[in-house]
């Protein structure tokens, strides 16, 4: 069976299919010439009502589906964790015991740098609860990182407990003397 193409490359082929230039389906779709280029070329950040416009304009029907993510059934075991993760501990060799005995220092690791899935799989691996209890004490190095989490924790109804990294590496330089 032949994999469908991605929404951009149907967008490309079905306006060349119609002989339409860039312009002429931005006009037909009431956008721009350059919102149509960027949506062809592999834009990510798509707007339903201007997919909607475009395939009106490509005499097409839009379907938006959701399919679940192809996860692991079950919890991953602790070698599989440490093979997944070990990629954002470049300057330390993660090993099974820090799951353990350091697991605030990983899940603090994990999300200012690592991927949606490392979130799951610490999720997955630590539980739930336990996961938003390191979240609620980690210390983040970026602020956006920690407004994120800070916003996440409270939609689960759960505050953070430790107060912005920066701020108190600042006031223990300061205080040093230096």
């Amino acid at each position: 069976m032949k994999e469908p193409l991605d929404i951009s490359r149907q967008i490309a082929a079905r306006r060349k299919e119609l002989g339409l230039s860039l312009s002429q389906l931005a006009r037909r779709a009431d956008t721009s010439p350059s919102t149509l280029s960027r949506y062809e070329n592999g834009w990510s950040r798509f707007e339903l009502s201007t997919l909607r416009k475009l395939a009106t304009a490509l005499d097409c029907d839009l379907a938006v589906q959701l399919h679940p993510r192809n996860r692991m059934k079950g919890r991953q075991s602790p070698p599989e964790v440490v093979e997944q993760l070990r990629r954002l501990f470049w300057d330390v060799k993660l090993i099974e015991l820090h799951l353990d005995e350091n697991a605030l220092w990983v899940v603090e690791r994990v999300l200012e740098y690592g991927t949606l899935d490392d979130v799951h799989t610490l999720v997955e691996f630590l539980g739930r609860e336990t996961f938003l209890r390191f979240v609620a004490e980690a210390r983040f190095s970026s602020n956006r990182t920690r407004v994120f989490w800070e916003s996440m924790l409270a939609k689960e109804g759960k505050t953070c407990t430790r107060r912005y990294s920066r701020l108190e590496a600042a006031n223990s330089w300061r205080g040093s003397g230096r």
